[in-house]
């Protein structure tokens, strides 16, 4: 059984006498096949390209956003900028020149003086070259008790120029203390020995004894170091007497002893027991006797500061319980 063969003509030329529903779905079918053939070669590349720029649209609206907030930040960071070259100009200026080591050494000589420290050597070594400075090291040797060391250590990091510690070294040499430090300051090479204004990099770190003790002693023979207060100038022409030649550290308090209503304080150094009433004068600092208890004694020292003006302490010799 054969199909019969589908006659387009014919349908076409038969088509006006079809009812209307046929006329309908005729219409109905052209209509689909004109409009899918209009999408593929029409529509279809125009779509692409409408997808194409959208997703550009996106990303140009991601950068628009990126580049608003740059700019909103932009007087911040000129800001930011101005205070980081202020602050690197600070740090520059605070690099002496070559002409001002003479007083980075006076400087370092009068902090260990300040805290009662006997100078051993202070020798300026060869200067090393860096990328865009020069680095000075100096080797420092000083003697005395542990606080005035470590006081001292305070000082040096205090220093209005930029200073840097390194290479500590700290041995026991007799009664006192001996210590060997490395210092490096700097000065930037295109500086030169133009003078830089003194700044303050920042808040110095200051060693305070009180209610420390020094770990190179026995308990019994502690002195109290406190902060230094202003006072009078000591007569520097009163005659010194032998006691004031003896650091105070080599005394112990071996007990006291009282005549009617005076009361004396006996102190023993390398095998000799002095008798002490107020008043009287001990080590090298001024150190004068302000009161005498049963189980210590009180003294008032005088020092000059890094300015050279003149302060006083107050220390505490104690009784040694063993003697």
């Amino acid at each position: 059984m054969s199909l019969p063969r589908l006659d387009i003509c014919a349908l076409t030329h038969n088509a006006a006498k079809w009812p209307l529903p046929g006329k309908a779905l005729l219409g109905c079918a052209l209509a689909g096949v004109v409009w899918v053939v209009g999408d593929l070669t029409c529509l279809s590349p125009s779509r692409a390209r409408l997808h194409q720029v959208e997703a550009q649209e996106v990303a140009l609206r991601q950068q628009l956003a990126q580049k608003l907030a740059v700019s909103a930040s932009l007087e911040a960071r000129t800001r930011e900028l101005g205070l980081m070259q202020a602050k690197l100009d600070g740090l520059l200026q605070a690099i002496p020149g070559r002409s001002q080591m003479p007083g980075m050494l006076e400087d370092i000589a009068r902090a260990a003086l300040a805290n009662g420290l006997l100078i051993e050597s202070v020798t300026p070594l060869d200067a090393q070259s860096q990328s865009f400075y020069d680095e000075q090291p100096v080797q420092i040797g000083v003697t005395g008790a542990y606080h005035d060391l470590a006081t001292f250590m305070g000082a040096l990091g205090g220093l209005s120029r930029i200073a840097t510690v390194h290479d500590v070294a700290l041995r026991r040499d007799g009664d006192q203390l001996h210590l060997e430090l490395l210092a490096k300051t700097y000065w930037h090479r295109l500086q030169g020995d133009r003078l830089g204004a003194a700044v303050v990099l920042a808040r110095p770190f200051v060693y305070d004894a009180a209610g420390l003790r020094d770990p190179f002693q026995p308990l019994a023979v502690q002195v109290d170091h406190l902060p230094g207060r202003p006072a009078p100038a000591p007569d520097l022409s009163r005659p010194r007497g032998a006691l004031e030649r003896v650091a105070v550290d080599q005394f112990e308090m071996v007990g006291t002893l009282s005549r009617g209503l005076q009361t004396f304080a006996l102190l023993q150094a390398a095998s000799t027991v002095y008798r002490l009433a107020l008043g009287d004068y001990l080590g090298p600092d001024h150190g004068r006797v302000a009161a005498i208890h049963d189980g210590y004694i009180e003294l008032v020292e005088l020092f000059p500061d890094e300015r050279g003006a003149w302060l006083e302490r107050s220390r505490t010799l104690v009784l040694n319980v063993n003697s």
